[in-house]
Formats: structure tokens, sequence, C-alpha cells
């Protein structure tokens, strides 16, 4: 499993192997080597670097029809060779365990088969790893739902039935039913908590129900642990499939990516206001390369689980002491840091400020920032990308990294961010200089806005390269760090028990379910379900009638029931789809080939398994793998009515269709959740928490600005000593935190919202708008955090004695920014309170016109942004023009232009966000 260096691919050789200028500098072409002998200089970026289709086009063609077809699908970005191999591994698996279970007249597990088949299913995960992970925690449900609950449960209801109290085991199942469903889903310690319901109350009915259900007690764990068993075998013969031989591919294409993007910075800088096509390609591959590592950081960070099972299962066959298979754990977990400065970093490159144009003195500006900040920046991206592939060297066992090439690479490192730190902070006040130059105090005034927005630009982007190298040097001092401190390996003695120990103590003490009101109420919900599904089993008449599968009601409420309305109802329609499908390819199998033919069942089912498989999507999994269950239940698990599957069929989709029924009428009368009024009641309660936030900033602007007139200082200030939050950020963190909340539930509820149905009660939620009104939101958030990071750093600043920005009006300009922000959203608010009385997005008492108008008062945030970015550019431009600008810290300055820059994008997406809001007003009922 070793890692493909990506450290001797062309990418890396086009870094290491040319000097900064050969890098493509139009700025300086006498300097620029000639194409001739420099190839790179006359290829874009894309024709450089763009080799993903260069290993595929040069490929011959296979001889094999289907390795043809299958590497055609791969290069048209399909994904065909996985789903033959994940469907192949299903229908083997459930081929091997019917035949192992039925082949060899296991009479005692016959009416169980289909039962192992859904832990088999559940548990044929996308990789070993997963599928171990999956298992271990499914037997370990499975020994504590059958030792605590089933067993006593079935013993007393068998005892009872022997004395011939069938009278009193109907009484008591229903309430025994809810006793046991309750406390199965409380438990905190169960997996899959909804299949063990499943299983308590099918094998406590199973004396009442059918006499040919009742085995000896633990023959249901046999035949789950082999089923169990083969969904491990499965991911690693004949189709291996390992989480970790992934995580080096993807690794191996997050290093690429991350120079791509990197070198992508570069280019851009060098094309800038020189060669715009070029320039543009630049900014095309940096959000390209964005978006790819973003998935890629987030696919690696979940298959982590994974990948250390499977790390674990390496180490004890080969016997090394895992210092590699520890970095790579800690490298992708640090990877995750990388996501928000690389989201920064792209907004800066994407997006204009307002008022930035093309003028002449912009263009000469843009030359001397790259004149002087050309060397350090390129110095400080080919350092961070040659840390990136140290980094990586780390996770891959076959390599060595010396502690003589760890040192000098950090040492490089932390350097090349001094001098680019150095460098920006000089190129600022060289390009600043350029506003003199202009004639007329208009033109000066108009041209210093445009100048002070692209440099508030380019502020924010080099925030977030610095952020990022940060973080690489960051992991690379730590690295060093547990290399010094890391304790010589030692026999264990008592430690295994310890572990062992503290295992089942933080097994135990979880807490219990019940104290989450949703979970509660969820609890309370499946559990009255069951209760009343169970009457078809303890009422004599509803037994006659759903004889001999008295439980199938029971088990579709278990089933269908999540925590919302919308996913719950399409849940109960793909159940229902997929019994009838399955129930046709029953039928058509038992019509073609007549009696109990117990061959030509497996081959049917593993045939069906496959094809199911296959067409699988996302959308409605579900209903792709219940149809596989139905088939193994109407094939082999019709033993009680003499494997008559003609008659099976039709009693099958009645009680499940009964038990959909029993679901929604529960799910519409007990604890009615609705996903829409989450999301109707969320969508406002964020906009009032943004002004909230806004107004708990400008109130600790205020207080930095108060301690800074009074010419405090935290050395010799005791009240400043004594309290460890003056400026009140720690309410700012929980005002942001307030806002995270909000984002996050907005994010889990808006898809079940959207399908939900209105059964006529309401206008359904216009799918666009809304989406479109929770990214604005969430991008707010996120805009929200970067703030509190900004405040908090000014604020030690403020604090040392003799900084250059406390020496200016800062305090008093942000305080102003985030008032009139804070104001503005304060006159929102009161709007879209008179609009929607009660709270909720939605239309009510003829508020089309009320509704439409609240939303129109965003639009007045334009002003705010527009009343801000002169008052910036004034400031700045004088704060420059001082001694105490030479005297800052580049870092501390960069921050100025990154506060500035998150107060004008807080307005931008809550504007965009009241336009989404008109569109959802727009399509109000008309008022009478």
């Amino acid at each position: 499993m070793t890692m493909i260096k990506f450290r001797r691919s062309k990418c890396q050789e086009a870094t290491t192997n040319s000097t900064i200028t050969d890098v493509i500098d139009l700025e300086n072409p006498s300097t620029s080597p000639d194409s001739s002998t420099n190839p790179l200089r006359s290829q874009s970026f894309t024709e450089r670097f763009d080799d993903d289709n260069s290993s595929s086009s040069n490929k011959k063609p296979s001889r094999w029809i289907w390795k043809r077809h299958m590497n055609i699908a791969k290069e048209h970005g399909g994904d065909y060779g996985t789903r033959i191999a994940l469907a192949a591994r299903t229908a083997l698996g459930t081929g091997v365990i019917f035949s192992a279970l039925t082949l060899n007249d296991w009479t005692h597990s016959s009416g169980m088969i289909w039962v192992g088949n859904i832990w088999f299913l559940f548990n044929v995960s996308d990789s070993l790893g997963a599928s171990l992970t999956s298992v271990l925690y499914f037997a370990r449900s499975i020994m504590i739902t059958k030792v605590v609950v089933s067993w006593p449960l079935e013993v007393v209801f068998h005892h009872l039935q022997d004395e011939g109290k069938d009278q009193l085991i109907n009484i008591l199942f229903p309430f025994v039913t809810f006793a046991a469903s309750f406390l199965i889903l409380t438990c905190p310690q169960l997996t899959g908590n909804t299949v063990m319901m499943v299983l308590v109350y099918i094998f406590t009915a199973a004396p009442i129900t059918n006499p040919l259900f009742w085995m000896k007690p633990f023959n249901i764990v046999y035949v789950g642990f082999i089923c169990l068993a083969v969904a491990v075998l499965m991911n690693v013969a004949p189709f291996p499939n390992f989480a970790l031989r992934t995580t080096r591919n993807k690794l191996e294409h997050l290093e690429k990516d991350l120079t791509r993007l990197l070198l992508a910075i570069k280019d851009y800088s060098s094309y800038v206001g020189t060669d715009l096509k070029r320039a543009r390609e630049s900014i095309a591959t940096i959000e390209f390369m964005y978006t790819r590592v973003s998935e890629t950081i987030n696919t690696l960070q979940g298959k982590l689980p994974a990948t250390s099972v499977e790390l674990k299962l390496v180490g004890i066959c080969s016997g090394d002491d895992g210092q590699s298979r520890q970095d790579l754990v800690e490298w992708i977990q640090h990877s995750g840091t990388f996501l928000e400065p690389l989201k920064r970093l792209r907004s800066a490159f994407q997006h204009k400020m307002l008022g930035e144009d093309h003028s002449p003195s912009m263009s000469r500006a843009k030359a001397v920032l790259h004149q002087h900040f050309s060397p350090s920046r390129d110095r400080l991206v080919d350092a961070t990308i040659s840390s990136i592939a140290l980094c990586h060297s780390w996770t891959d066992p076959s390599e060595h990294v010396s502690s003589v090439q760890h040192q000098q690479q950090r040492e490089e490192l932390r350097t090349a961010l001094q001098e680019g730190k150095k460098g920006f902070h000089r190129a600022i006040c060289e390009a600043t200089g350029e506003i003199g130059s202009i004639g007329s105090c208009h033109e000066r005034s108009k041209e210093q806005q445009s100048l002070f927005a692209h440099m508030t630009r380019r502020m924010s982007a080099f925030h977030s390269i610095v952020e990022l190298a940060e973080n690489v040097l960051t992991y690379l001092e730590q690295h060093n760090e547990e290399i010094q401190s890391r304790p010589p390996p030692q026999k264990p003695c008592f430690r295994p028990l310890l572990q062992f120990l503290s295992m089942v103590w933080a097994f135990c003490k979880r807490p219990w379910k019940w104290r989450n009101p949703d979970d509660l109420h969820m609890a309370i919900k499946i559990s009255v379900g069951m209760m009343l599904a169970s009457l078809f089993v303890s009422i004599p008449y509803l037994k006659d009638f759903s004889a001999p599968y008295a439980y199938w009601p029971g088990i579709t409420v278990a089933m269908v029931s999540l925590p919302s309305r919308g996913s719950s109802f399409i849940k109960s329609a793909d159940r229902l789809i997929a019994t009838m499908i399955g129930g046709a390819f029953s039928l058509m199998v038992g019509d073609f080939f007549p009696g109990n033919r117990t061959s030509v069942k497996i081959v049917a089912l593993t045939l069906f398994s496959f094809i199911m498989v296959y067409l699988r999507d996302k959308t409605h999994a579900y209903m792709y793998t219940y149809s596989i269950l139905s088939v193994s239940c109407m094939l082999f698990g019709s033993a009680a009515s003499d494997y008559n599957i003609a008659g099976y069929v039709p009693k099958r989709i009645e009680l499940i269709f009964v038990g959909l029924l029993i679901f929604g009428v529960l799910e519409l009368l007990l604890f009615p959740r609705s996903s829409r009024k989450v999301v109707e009641t969320a969508a406002l309660d964020f906009i009032s928490a943004t002004r909230d936030f806004l107004k708990q900033a400008q109130k600790c602007s205020h207080q930095m600005e108060t301690f800074v007139n009074q010419g405090g200082a935290l050395d010799d200030q005791n009240a400043v000593k004594s309290n460890d939050d003056p400026f009140d950020l720690n309410e700012l963190a929980q005002a942001h935190a307030n806002l995270k909340a909000l984002s996050a539930r907005l994010g889990m509820e808006t898809g079940p919202a959207l399908s939900e149905p209105s059964f006529g009660f309401g206008m359904p939620l216009h799918p666009s708008s809304f989406r479109k009104l929770v990214a604005n939101e969430s991008d707010t958030e996120r805009q929200a955090a970067l703030l509190c990071d900004a405040l908090g750093t000014l604020a030690e600043y403020y604090q040392q004695g003799g900084h250059g920005i406390r020496d200016d009006d800062w305090p008093h300009v942000h305080t102003d920014f985030l008032k009139d922000a804070a104001d503005c959203m304060d006159i929102i608010c009161e709007s879209l309170d008179a609009a929607f009385a009660d709270g909720r997005l939605r239309a009510q008492q003829g508020n089309s016109m009320k509704a439409v108008n609240a939303a129109a008062t965003f639009r007045s945030l334009e002003d705010v942004r527009l009343k801000i970015l002169p008052e910036w550019s004034d400031s700045f431009h004088k704060f420059v023009r001082q001694d105490a600008y030479n005297d800052s810290d580049p870092h501390a300055m960069a921050t100025l232009g990154v506060i500035t820059t998150v107060i004008l994008e807080i307005c931008e997406q809550m504007k965009q966000a009241g336009r989404n809001l008109e569109e959802i007003a727009y399509r109000f009922p008309a008022t009478q």
C-alpha cells in the first residue's frame, strides 16, 4: 500500500526546478526566460498541470469489452466499477448466507434467515474498516438486547403458554411491547436501536404468533453472527475493499491539488493587470482546486474511523511501532484546518469589492504590489508546498525523513512567513503612494476608494495564505514535539486491563436519550405505535385476520419512523413501493418455478440483489435495499404458510400498509413535529440572531475604543488584569454559537422540510428560494466566526502598550461600521416582526405586501456598504501616511482589512438573503 510519490510528479518538478522568475513574470518581461529554453513559459497553467486525463488518453485499449466499457465510463465520470464491485459483494454475500443456512438443512434457522440478511445488508459497508466497525457495534447490541431484554421475555411468555395462560399473555403483550420499545430506543449503549427493537418484537411475539419461530434462545445470535461474518469477509475476498487504499489515493490527490491551488495563486498574482485571460484562468483554477480539495478533505475525514481500524489491523499483522500510522491519522485530522482559509481565499479572488474598478492608478498600484511583494510571496508559496510534501511523506512507512530535513523545512517556512508579512506590509505602503500623484481632489477621492477596495481584498487573500501556511507550520512544530516527547515502547503490563475497564466505564455512563426532549418524544411515539401494532398479535380477531404474520405491522412502524415528518413519509412510500417490487419479482419466480425449489430461489435472490444494488441511488437508497429484504422474506420467510408465495405476497403488502396507516396517524397526532415549521421559524430567528450578534460586536468594539481612549494598557491596569474578558468577547462567542446552532439546524431540516407534504393546509416551501436563503445564512455564520477571531486578535494588540494600530482611531472606525450594520438590521427585524406575527416565514393574515416590503428593507444594507467603504479608505490612507503604520505588525494591518471585509460580506449575504425573501413573498396568495 505504498503511496505514490507526488513529489516526483511534474507539478512538483515545475515548482522545485524553476526559479521564482521562471514561474512567469509578465510584469518584468526582460528578466523572464525565453520560451524556447523554458517550455513552462509558453504554456498556460491548465496546459502545464492538467494531467488528469493524460494517463487515460495514453492507455492502450483493452482486449476485453467489459474493461473497455469500464474505462470509458470512468473517463466520462461514471462510477461503473464501484457499482459493479458493491453489487457483486452484496449479491455474493446474500447467496453465501442463504446457501450455507438452507442447503445444509439447518431447519432450526429456516424461519430467521431473512432476519440475518437484514443485518448483513446493514453491515456491508464501503470498506473493510467500516464494515468491521459496524459489525462490532452491531454484535454488541445484539448480545445486549438478546440477553437483557429479549431472552427473559421469551422465557416468561413461553412458560405462561405452557401453563395455558394465553389470555394473560394477550393482555400483557401490548404493555410489554411499549416498555421494551421505549427501553431500547432510549438506551445509549445500542447501535441500530430500531433494528434491535424489531429483533425483540419478533422473538417476543414468536410464542404467540407461530410456534415454528420458537427455537433455542441463542439460535438467532448464531445466525446473526454468521451473517455479520459474511459481511466482513465480502470486503476481503473476492473483491478487496480497503479504506486505507482509498485514503492513500486521496492523500496523493490532496497533495497534488493543494500544489496546483498554490501555484495558481502565484500565476494570478503575476498575470493580474497584464494578461486578463491568464488571470481569469488562474481564478478558475483556484475555484476548481478549492472544490476538489474540500471534497477530498471531507472524504478523508469521513473515512478516518474505517482507516484507523484498518491501520490497527496492519499494525497487528506487521508488528511495527505504528509511527507512520499515527502520523497519517494526525495529518488527516489537521487537514480540516485548511478549509476555512481556503474558502476565504477563494472568495477574495472570486468577488470584486464594492467600488473596485479599473483605472490607470489601479494598474500602477497592482504593478507596485507585484514588484515589492512577489519575491516574498513566491518564497512563502514554495515553502508551503514543500512543507505539505514533507507532511505527506510522514504518512508513508517506506519514506524516511531525517530530523535535519524536518528542521530545515520548518525554519524555511517560518522565515518565509516572516518575510511574506514584511513584504506585503511594504508593498501596501508603496502602492498607497500612487494616490498622491493624482490631480484633482475629486479624482483623488474616487481613485482612493477604488484602490483601497482592491487592497482590502488583497489583505483578505494574504491573510488566508498566511493562515494556511501557519496551520502547516503548527503541524510541523507539533510533530517535532511529539517525536521528542514520544516514550520508548514498553511491554504491556496492566495497561490492557485498565483500558478495558475505562472503556466499560465510559460505555456505562453515557446519558440516556430521554434527557433530550426530541429523542423522548420520538421514543414515546414509536413505542405507542408498536403497542398499537401489537394488538394484531394479542387480540384474537386481529390475530386471525393477520395470521400467521401478525408481527409485520409492528416491524413496519419501527422501520419507517424518522425524526422528521418529511423523511418519514418518503421512507414510508419507498417501503410500500419496494414491497410491491419485491412481491412482483417473487410471484414471477413462484410461477416460473413452482414448488419449494431452494437452489432456484437462491439464484433468483442473488441476481435480484445484484440488480437492485447496482441501480441504487442516494435519493431512494432505502427503496432498493428494502426490495432485496422483501424478496428474501417472500421466498424464504414464508415457511409458516408452507412457502405459498402467491398467498404470502398480498397478505404481506396488506399488513405493511396497515403498519403505515398506524404510523401516519401517530405522526400527525402524537407529538407532531414539522420540519417545515422548524425551517420557517429558524430562518427568521437567524436574522434576529444576526442583529444581536452585530450589536454585541459593536459593544465589544466600543469597549475597546473606550479602553484605548483612556490610555489603558494591560501592564498598568489592575482592572484589566483581574478581568479575563475585559471586552465581553465571551458574550460575542455565545452570540456566534447561537448563529452556528441555528445554521446547523437549518442545514439538517431543509431537505426534509422541502419533501414534507402540506396536505393542502399551507403553501409548500419553494425549494430554490429556501435553499439559497439557507446558503446565505450559512455564509453569514462563517463570516461571523471570522469577525469573532479578528476582534479577539485586535483586542490583544490594543492591550499592548505602544502598538502602532492603537495610536490611530481604528476602534472608533470599527464601532461605527458595526453600529451602521446593526442599526440597519434592527430596522429589518422590526419590519419582519410586523409582517410575520407568528414568527414563521409563511403567508398569514394577508401579509403578502407586508412581506414584500419587509424583505425590501434588506436593500438598505447596500447603503451601509457604500458608506463603509469610503470611510475605510480615508482611515486607512491616513493610517498609512503616519509613522504608526511602519511601526505596526504586518499581521495586525492585515487584520484591519479582514474586519472590514467581513462586515461588508455580512451585509452582502444578508442583502442576498433579503432578495430570496422577496422571491418567497412573491408566491404568497394575493390579499383579498
